[in-house]
């Protein structure tokens, strides 16, 4: 059976593209849609400074009708993103992501040089696969409490 409480590092994390925060958020758009990628990590002298998502665009760049060829990730992005090294528990990466709401948390190593991005799709397969794999584990059922030969009529009334 899987373990719950599974490394990140066993995980099949995602890729993230990397750019400075002087690049522009049209370079990181076309970054994220070239690969399908939910974010850009954003660095300075190779340690993660800031994360720049979906989110990030819609709230800072499109709703204030910015000009996204014009701004850059420095000005818009989220700064100093709280990070995961890959020997954290997905189980802490999961109450860090619902407690603070993130749907991409950066990974970096012990000099916060990036790794990748721990996804909620990320989080979700691992979840699929724990499931499953409970699913598929035979489970002893105590006889009077087994119902699964009863036969149900529906009698009406609502």
């Amino acid at each position: 059976m899987q373990r719950v409480q599974k490394l990140i590092s066993e995980l099949c994390f995602a890729e993230a593209p990397v750019l400075a925060a002087r690049d522009s958020v049209m370079h990181a758009l076309n970054a994220m849609c070239d690969g399908t990628y939910d974010s850009v990590l954003v660095v300075d002298s190779g340690r993660v400074v800031g994360i720049f998502t979906g989110r990030d665009f819609l709230d800072r760049v499109a709703a204030p009708h910015r000009d996204p060829a014009a701004t850059t990730l420095g000005e818009v992005m989220t700064v100093h993103p709280e990070s995961l090294r890959p020997r954290d528990c997905v189980s802490y990466a999961i109450n860090r992501m619902a407690m603070r709401g993130f749907r991409n948390v950066p990974i970096v190593d012990d000099d916060g040089r990036p790794l990748g991005v721990l996804t909620v799709w990320d989080v979700m397969r691992h979840l699929g696969e724990i499931f499953e794999e409970l699913d598929a584990t035979p489970r002893i059922v105590d006889a009077a409490s087994d119902i699964s030969n009863v036969t149900w009529i529906d009698t009406g009334g609502g």
